[in-house]
């Protein structure tokens, strides 16, 4: 199973960069560019992303895979995963490689990878972003209790419901958006 064997690998290997004079960002680009190199030197039909808004970061042969970093030295985190459109669009298993780091102590503290459809919805929410963004609501949380105990089909149902009432609250935003703009008079 590419999961058991991504975790392995990394696990074993990845080991936190030189970081000197990096912002979060650049600590969580040398990171996620080391998990390709050891994912290119252990696994057959690997490619690159196609391009920067791609889902991956990178092909397993036919499983997308996309690394979330977390730094457990700086406070709140609130990821953005994947729009909810193409979610529902979704062709092939996506599997989210996160490596949780402290820059503080410059260690990697845990690695672990989950398919989508095993993040726990306990510590998920579609935000306004785009067409609907699915979000980890607290990182601190999520890293508690990060797998669901739901099947693949009742994760895509609440994948549903989540994003019905999604939708019926920017409706209702929308129309209150609305009514303003139609009651606003302009100072002449």
């Amino acid at each position: 199973m590419i999961k058991d064997k991504l975790e392995k690998h990394l696990k074993a290997k990845l080991a936190f960069p030189e970081s000197k004079n990096l912002q979060q960002r650049g600590i969580a680009d040398k990171i996620e560019d080391a998990c390709n190199v050891i994912i290119k030197e252990n696994f057959e039909d690997v490619k690159d992303a196609t391009s920067r808004r791609s889902i991956e970061d990178v092909n397993i042969g036919n499983t997308y895979v996309d690394h979330k970093t977390s730094d457990v030295a700086l406070d709140f985190k609130m990821p953005n995963l994947i729009s909810i459109d193409r979610l529902q669009k979704l062709d092939r298993d996506l599997i989210y490689n996160f490596v949780i780091y402290d820059s503080a102590k410059k260690e990697i503290v845990n690695v672990f990878a989950l398919n989508v459809y095993e993040l726990n919805w306990q510590h998920l929410k579609i935000q306004n972003l785009g067409v609907g963004q699915l979000q980890i609501t607290s990182m601190s949380e999520f890293l508690k209790s990060p797998k669901t105990n739901l099947t693949k089909e009742q994760w895509l149902e609440k994948l549903k419901e989540e994003a019905i009432i999604f939708y019926d609250k920017l409706l209702t935003k929308t129309a209150a958006r609305k009514k303003k703009w139609e009651k606003l008079e302009f100072v002449k």
